[in-house]
């Protein structure tokens, strides 16, 4: 108990000036805000790539002594890794802080929120995409909120086809976990990206590699 409480205080101590309200349409039930740009162009480099590997930021120790309460987080190709620490939660919402000053705020493990990236997304509704996985595949629609360059809160509407990819056995801090790989490949007139999940034989999604924005590219973010 002491562990998980000193962990916990250690990342949201410098995160205490973060305010976490509402903004635009989508937002009204999540718990994150900031600000971004709006999505003009491909995400760079195409599809995703896996970032390189680096030295843990938490130990199993930390982790089993706190279950369910950390994401590590790889961002920019290996060069940002994270502890990010449960902030906040609105129904199957949750937010995730880091000690950087970034957040992240996930849907049952599908990423619906960023803030403090180069580009982040304001919000998304990502239901379809939720009974997608539920269903092991299938053709969907994903809406994002971005900000244009005046500020008023612009809607990009997705069409997502996602499929199982076979099964793969990933490791997390040590310990080796067998899982369902699935893809996801969103496509609008002015974008494209495509994302992964790995989802444990419980129905946890334990790993994901997923696109915030133009300028941002892919996260990579594990629940040990």
């Amino acid at each position: 108990m002491i562990l998980r409480l000193n962990m916990r205080l250690a990342l949201l101590a410098t995160l205490g000036a973060l305010t976490l309200t509402a903004c635009g349409p989508l937002n009204e039930n999540s718990v994150a805000k900031g600000a971004a740009t709006a999505l003009q162009t491909r995400f760079a480099g195409g599809d995703a790539a896996a970032p390189a590997p680096v030295a843990p930021v938490l130990t199993r120790a930390q982790v089993d002594a706190a279950p369910g309460n950390f994401l590590v987080m790889n961002a920019y190709g290996g060069s940002l890794v994270a502890a990010l620490a449960q902030g906040g939660s609105n129904g199957d919402r949750i937010t995730w802080l880091s000690p950087q000053g970034l957040s992240v705020t996930t849907q049952n493990g599908v990423m619906v929120a960023t803030r403090g990236f180069p580009r982040d997304l304001m919000a998304a509704d990502v239901n379809g995409v939720m009974q997608a996985l539920i269903a092991s595949g299938g053709t969907t629609t994903r809406v994002h909120e971005v900000l244009s360059d005046t500020d008023q809160v612009q809607t990009q509407s997705f069409t997502c086809t996602l499929a199982s990819q076979g099964r793969e056995t990933i490791g997390i801090l040590g310990r080796q976990i067998p899982t369902e790989r699935f893809g996801e490949a969103c496509r609008s007139d002015m974008l494209a990206f495509d994302n992964k999940y790995w989802i444990d034989d419980t129905g946890v999604m334990v790993r994901s590699l997923q696109a915030i924005a133009p300028d941002s590219g892919y996260i990579q973010l594990d629940r040990p």
